[in-house]
């Protein structure tokens, strides 16, 4: 039942008796949806800015309406009789419908979506209305039909393209294409690719974004290259590298395994309470003042001097925006143990404070794991030279496993790390055990002792298991020259089968997620033996308040552990629950929880900051270069779109990367309070999004109504209705299904 709309009423005095009676009935027919409504309002009011809510519905809203728009405007042009024009479906908001002419003008109580309801479509084409109206929908041609069908799509690239132009003609933030981070092992590591590379070309693309990088990677196929062209900072020449992309496990999508790069400026974000660092950590500690969104760190401790704060220096590709980060990183390497003080610009206030900040430490779960199969070689490496040999799925039974790392202190005297027991006699040889989760820590500490010394041999001595024929752990020694290029690098594991990186090496190992040996009196003695392996884990995390939480399972294979052990270092309050199965085949599987301890012979680079990407500031020069700018990124968005679908259909990439609603709705609010020209370039890319999914050939989308209308004319005739029936109701269930499983993803992403 809907109200009456203005202009319904017949000639006279209207009947507002009538009128109060349909209010009423109204009313009551809709109170469900009201209080659920009245709800929302509510809770946008308490926990959300109303003002930035509003620009959120006013911009979606806005894609709705043109797209809807673009139907009525081609079936008016067409003289089709338009019945309704709505935004959201079900019956009319009060007083938010109105009648003018033959069209009913209308505002749906359910915000996610609208339609155009004509004389013979849909609902309306079997009635009798719709055989003897001679501007019915139906018996139009196939090319008007078509036309009022793609006028929709039409509209919202339209403008998606308009919100591009006008958002380069203010100016976009774009991330540079330079490598903020390497994944271990991806296949960028493997190239040797480094931090701090700058991209400038990747296949057919000159001068790329950061964001520029994904689709083209998205669309590759397996075994397929990706010519790169790289500069190293600092040089002037270029080196070109064919990349093979790859799909790791626990990715959603091919990739090469760069991150973005980071400026030093903390994140701000306009939630309540929101602080831009990591809780549990020195720097969400740091008080008098604590640190603030949007402060910048101009200065900091100098290595060389613990006692002066020094200027950082200034980012040599964009001076103006900040100082270097790859100058803090480095200081934070040097400094690791000590209190740093960050000096800080907050733009807000128009002063700079100093804070100091105490150390981190590395949390000891007091467990030796067992060392892996090397399974990561970089190109040319130390390790490739040398003959080390590494895990692949073509060669499964291959892959050396690392028994001893023999290095040459200062002075001559050996430190040998081993994994097993060693018998020694020399006296001029020290033997250390070999944990393979601190082996990387413990070759830069090594190499930091002899930097200074020139004389000082910068080799590596590896003793390593492999297979040779027949014969299982058969030993082989191997000399490696130890790269001291990569020293600074920033090596992710952010997969479950990164491998832990030795960059000086060149080589990525496993840690198999089975207990080698637990140390007597450490947090794992009495609840974890030798032999034990490890299924699953759960970390835990604190809040701002104090309060720890735990999150959710998550299996590992046995061969994952140097990803557990990595994310858990970056998780306060340092605390973790276990599944294990006891000892060998056969064993119980039991839950174990381990509180870690910090170990002070192990202090971190990291001490909790939240920092903002970096970015660069690509605005047209005028109308002209602006109208360039957004064909092309039109044309860029939607091609990502239609790879990103051919890759789903072919398993490149994960449905998992899919967003749905929520999802949609929560960034458009981030954006909204963040940046107004962020916020409308966003809303031009769900513009362009909403075109490309709804010209999909599905049966209920334009797409597949346009397949239909193709069939009728090559046909001569429409397609059998109870064809066209069926098909609509199966295309219905599709669209049901994939919304109840993007709505799934959201409510995981947001809650879990």
């Amino acid at each position: 039942m809907n109200i009456p709309v203005a202009g319904s009423a017949g000639a006279g005095e209207p009947d507002h008796a009538a009128e109060v009676s349909a209010l009423k009935g109204w009313l009551r027919e809709n109170l469900v949806s009201l209080i659920i409504s009245a709800i929302a309002i509510g809770l946008v009011i308490k926990y959300l800015d109303p003002i930035d809510t509003l620009k959120v519905m006013l911009g979606l809203g806005l894609v709705i309406f043109i797209h809807e728009l673009g139907h009525f405007l081609a079936a008016k042009w067409c003289d089709v009789h338009v019945k309704t024009f709505s935004i959201g479906f079900g019956p009319a908001v009060p007083f938010c419908a109105y009648k003018w002419g033959e069209t009913t003008y209308m505002i749906g109580i359910i915000p996610l979506g609208g339609y155009v309801s004509m004389i013979g479509e849909g609902d309306n084409a079997d009635g009798e209305e719709a055989e003897e109206d001679p501007r019915s929908f139906r018996k139009k041609t196939v090319g008007q039909r078509m036309l009022i069908i793609s006028a929709g799509v039409v509209m919202n690239i339209i403008l998606g393209m308009g919100c591009f132009v006008a958002a380069y003609m203010h100016g976009v933030q774009e991330k540079p294409a330079i490598v903020g981070s390497i994944e271990s092992g991806s296949a960028a590591w493997r190239i040797g690719m480094r931090t701090d590379d700058s991209i400038v070309q990747i296949g057919s693309r000159k001068k790329p974004f950061f964001n520029d990088i994904r689709p083209i990677v998205m669309a590759t196929q397996k075994k397929e290259t990706v010519e790169i062209v790289i500069q190293h900072a600092g040089q002037n020449t270029t080196e070109t590298l064919q990349i093979e992309p790859l799909k790791d496990e626990g990715a959603k999508f091919p990739q090469i395994g760069v991150g973005p790069p980071y400026r030093l400026t903390l994140l701000s974000l306009k939630q309540p309470g929101f602080k831009p660092t990591v809780p549990g950590t020195p720097a969400a500690a740091a008080a008098n003042p604590g640190f603030e969104g949007g402060d910048r760190v101009i200065a900091m401790t100098n290595p060389d001097n613990p006692a002066e704060l020094t200027e950082l220096k200034p980012d040599p590709r964009d001076p103006q925006n900040g100082p270097d980060i790859n100058d803090y990183y480095q200081r934070m390497t040097k400094l690791a143990g000590q209190p740093i003080t960050f000096r800080v610009s907050r733009k807000d206030a128009g002063l700079n404070y100093d804070i100091v900040v105490k150390p981190a430490y590395r949390s000891d779960l007091g467990v030796r794991m067992q060392m892996g199969k090397v399974v990561a070689l970089r190109k040319d490496g130390p390790a490739e030279k040398a003959g080390v040999r590494a895990w692949s799925e073509e060669q499964p039974d291959q892959g050396d496993r690392i028994k001893t790392v023999k290095v040459t202190e200062p002075g001559g005297k050996e430190t040998w790390f081993a994994a097993g027991d060693v018998k020694n006699t020399n006296p001029n040889v020290t033997v250390r055990k070999l944990d393979p989760v601190l082996l990387p820590l413990e070759l830069k500490k090594w190499y930091d002792r002899i930097e200074p010394v020139k004389e000082a041999p910068r080799t590596v001595r590896l003793e390593v298991l492999r297979k040779e024929g027949h014969q299982e752990n058969t030993s082989a020694e191997l000399t490696l020259t130890y790269d001291p290029a990569y020293r600074y690098d920033r090596e992710t594991m952010t997969l479950a089968n990164s491998p832990t990186p030795l960059g000086g090496l060149g080589l990525g190992y496993w840690i198999d997620a089975v207990v080698f040996e637990v140390e007597p009196g450490g947090p794992a003695d009495g609840k974890l033996s030798t032999g034990d392996t490890v299924t699953a884990v759960r970390f835990k995390s604190v809040d701002d308040a104090g309060n720890v939480k735990p999150g959710e399972w998550s299996d590992i294979k046995a061969n994952q552990w140097a990803w557990a052990e990595a994310a858990y270092q970056t998780r306060p309050p340092f605390s973790i629950d276990l599944k294990v199965k006891r000892g060998k085949e056969g064993g119980a599987v039991e839950e174990v929880s381990l509180e870690g301890r910090e170990d002070t012979r192990w202090p971190n680079d990291d001490r909790g900051f939240v920092w903002q990407y970096d970015f660069r500031i690509q605005k047209a020069t005028d109308i002209s270069d602006a109208l360039g700018m957004g064909a092309w990124r039109t044309v860029r968005f939607i091609r990502e779109v239609y790879m990103n679908l051919y890759a789903m259909a072919f398993g490149r990439v994960s449905a998992k990367t899919m967003s749905g609603p929520l999802t949609i709705a929560n960034v458009s609010y981030k954006f909204a309070g963040e940046d107004f020209w962020q916020f409308l370039l966003f809303m031009g890319m769900i513009s362009v999004n909403l075109a490309v999914v709804n010209f999909l050939p599905i049966p209920v989308l334009d797409g597949g109504h346009i397949v239909f209308l193709l069939l009728e004319k090559i046909l001569g005739r429409p397609v059998p209705e109870k064809i066209f029936a069926a098909a609509m109701w199966i295309g219905l269930a599709m669209i049901l299904s994939l919304m109840l499983f993007v709505i799934g993803l959201d409510l995981q992403r947001m809650f879990f």
